[in-house]
């Protein structure tokens, strides 16, 4: 299957499958969405014709370039053609492959030709046990620095020692994995800025076969023109080894050039041995920032969340109900997809309701024990020194917060029905029960229905923990909070580490806005801390992104999501009631609402709304919103 790679500085590596018919567009509905607004809304088309692919533009504005002449007809793709729309530079088939990260991208070349002649490869592992004494005495005086120095001075620290040592020019760092998974990252490069071409054949015997080699010959240059892909290489010898993940499959690469004389089999054991004792340093930095973020969340401290805060319509709404809902007492239960911060919308509810002044518990039931679940929700009563006070007990006047509430055991679902049905519980041991006065607040990212018809939840603790069910939407239907959401988490992040932030760029920031987050807030928290880690200057650009953030389809491919049904009719009112009042200009309504036009726009098609049915109408009578007969003043939007 053919691809195309983009290569726009800010969009380096991003890769594009090609079927038998793709769309470039600005459009939503084109195949490959393309961000410059110099682009056409249908742009352009690559269609398979027989094995061959071939390119068109479609009618355009602008035009399309290939190889920087206008597309005129219908053209066949030859690999290394560049591709460009306004200011989007894609090149078809490149032989390429880009690591990303903090560092600037490493570029992996396929198919150069080039000798091997006087390559010099060991197994990395043979090769670090074959240091000299003096070699090893500085490796144990490196190791006692590296666990005395400041975290955010391990990385300096090495790359010091590589320059001292073995009089490296050039270091380039690839880390096996990055926080989601198993890819690569860039993680250092030096000097600052300077970006690491490296052919296929020996980066596969480093990082798949363990090696630790000395290369030949380096790559200096990598250009595409006029469909021709120009590498320059030199013979300059380079030395490389592995270095190691507890977690991954993949191995890391250590890059190091020496400009100043030739590396020899002495510096590439000293090399290996160095691999293997940054590995375990490099790896603390780059969970530090993860350790970290789950302290933060184990100690549940304030976060900024979709509350007060938020511009998005249907957080907003969810917020707005809650506050409505607590004022009663009956339970409520939160659904959403894992990450979407549940715990922050009960902690307001608790917040808004009648048990304010009690105790707000909450309880994660997937990390109790099934064994132990009862006596730590009831307490225990089967002793003098045995006795232990449940969560339930505690939150006595207050409210409790279920998390997980699938993981609660048969056992402890008939007891939390009777707390809830009597208000009364069994402590274990005890033949009396207790009187409980406690708000029930239930989440589940699962679908508690299908355990219900499985058996595996009782049916009536069921209907009655979910008589008011209030859905919170994924991070990725709420774009426009991305902005003030990663802001907030990077400069949190940036003043535990005492780095000065100075904003995230808009071409980063886009990315942000455009990737899916299946982990929603959760993984935006950890994200923001990794960023605020790696950004030197303590401004965020796009090479300070992962390479999934980065280089995620979705960057280039937003679908627009249907609205919720539980929230499609609040929703379409305050939309019918922002026109309304505003007379149908959609600017002004939209502005109202904190949305942008073309996301206003969007979400009045998504209702079958007209903007023009409110024009010269300011305060119809008609109904004009799904269930809705009056209209609230302007302020109430």
């Amino acid at each position: 299957m053919a691809e195309l790679v983009a290569f726009r500085e800010d969009r380096l590596g991003f890769r594009f499958a090609l079927h038998d018919k793709a769309v470039l567009g600005r459009s939503s509905d084109c195949d490959l969405i393309l961000f410059d607004r110099s682009a056409s809304r249908r742009h352009a088309e690559i269609s398979k014709i027989g094995d061959n692919y071939f390119i068109a533009d479609l009618e355009s504005t602008n035009g399309t370039l290939l190889n920087d002449a206008p597309v005129a007809v219908q053209t066949k793709l030859k690999p290394f053609d560049c591709v460009k729309i306004g200011q989007e530079i894609f090149i078809f088939d490149p032989l390429l492959d880009v690591v990303t990260g903090p560092a600037p991208a490493a570029l992996i070349l396929n198919s150069v030709t080039e000798s091997q002649q006087n390559t010099i490869s060991r197994p990395a592992a043979e090769s670090a046990s074959s240091v000299t004494a003096e070699q090893a005495s500085l490796l144990t005086a490196l190791n006692h620095l590296l666990c005395t120095v400041p975290e955010g001075e391990v990385v300096p620290t090495f790359v010091g020692f590589l320059s001292e040592h073995l009089g490296a020019t050039s270091v380039s760092i690839l880390w096996p994995g990055s926080v989601t998974g198993l890819r690569q990252i860039s993680l250092v490069s030096y000097p600052e800025g300077k970006r690491l071409l490296i052919s296929q054949v020996p980066y596969h015997r480093v990082t798949t076969l363990g090696e630790a080699l000395l290369w030949p010959r380096i790559v200096t240059e990598l250009d595409f023109n006029a469909g021709t892909r120009h590498v320059l290489q030199v013979d300059q010898p380079c030395i490389m080894a592995p270095l190691y993940s507890r977690n991954s499959s993949t191995l890391g690469l250590l890059y190091v050039e020496n400009q100043n004389r030739d590396a020899n089999e002495q510096d590439l054991n000293f090399l290996a041995a160095l691999g293997q004792l940054a590995s375990p340093f490099l790896e603390n930095l780059l969970a530090s920032a993860d350790r970290e973020n789950a302290r933060q969340i184990q100690e549940g401290p304030p976060e900024p969340s979709a509350d007060i805060a938020s511009r998005d319509l249907k957080v907003r709404i969810v917020y707005s109900t809650a506050s409505h809902v607590a004022q009663n007492h009956e339970p409520i239960f939160l659904s959403g997809e894992p990450g979407t911060d549940k715990s922050s919308l009960a902690k307001h509810i608790h917040l808004q309701s009648a048990q304010k002044n009690g105790r707000f518990i909450k309880v994660t039931l997937s990390e109790l024990p099934p064994a132990q679940m009862d006596r730590i929700l009831f307490g225990q009563e089967s002793g003098a020194d045995d006795n232990q006070t449940g969560l339930m007990s505690l939150a006595d006047n207050g409210s409790i917060f279920l998390r997980h509430i699938e993981y609660l055991s048969m056992n402890a679902q008939r007891s939390v029905l009777m707390a809830l049905e009597e208000g009364l519980i069994y402590p274990i041991g005890s033949r009396h029960a207790r009187n409980v006065a406690v708000r029930f607040i239930s989440s589940s990212s699962a679908n508690l229905l299908e355990r219900v018809e499985s058996g595996l939840f009782r049916e009536d603790l069921y209907a009655r923990l979910t008589k008011i069910n209030l859905a919170i939407p994924p991070l990725r239907e709420m774009r426009y909070d991305i902005e003030y959401l990663a802001n907030e988490y990077v400069a949190r992040a940036a003043r535990q580490l005492g780095i000065q932030f100075k904003g995230i760029d808009p071409s980063a920031m886009e990315c942000l806005r455009a990737y899916p987050w299946p982990g929603n807030l959760s993984e935006l928290k950890a994200e923001a801390a990794i960023l605020a880690h790696f950004s030197q200057s303590g401004h965020i650009v796009m090479d300070n992104l992962p390479v999934h953030l980065r280089l995620a389809p979705e960057v280039f491919k937003m679908r627009e999501v249907a609205p919720d049904s539980l929230q499609a009719e609040a929703e379409g009112v305050y939309l019918s009631k922002a026109l309304s009042c505003h007379q149908g200009n959609v600017e002004t309504a939209s502005s109202v609402l904190e949305l942008s036009p073309e996301e206003f726009i969007l979400k009045c098609r998504a209702f079958g709304i007209d903007p023009m049915d409110y024009q010269g109408d300011p305060y119809p009578t008609a109904q004009r919103g799904p269930g809705q007969t009056t209209l609230p003043a302007e302020d109430d939007l």
